[in-house]
């Protein structure tokens, strides 16, 4: 399977600021995740970030994340260049 690699924005609710997502979907799906920037406060948290795997594992892993209530966004530009 090709491996596919996507520059994403997740956006946070405050109820998962403090929660190890990425953490938890890295090892469920076996994928690659290179922050590129981040930011957290009290109420809200933001991720840039490369997500890299095999195509179907990287679609069902951001998947995941939209459906624990996290804005899954493409970047069209990379955000370090």
């Amino acid at each position: 399977m090709p491996i596919m690699k996507k520059l994403v924005e997740l956006d946070y609710p405050n109820n998962l600021v403090t929660e190890p997502v990425l953490s938890k979907i890295i090892k469920k799906y076996d994928i690659t995740v290179n922050v590129r920037r981040a930011s957290i406060t009290k109420g809200f948290g933001y991720v840039q970030m490369e997500i890299a795997g095999e195509e179907k594992v990287v679609k069902e892993a951001l998947a995941e994340l939209s459906s624990q209530g996290i804005d899954v966004n493409p970047i069209e530009k990379d955000v370090v260049e």
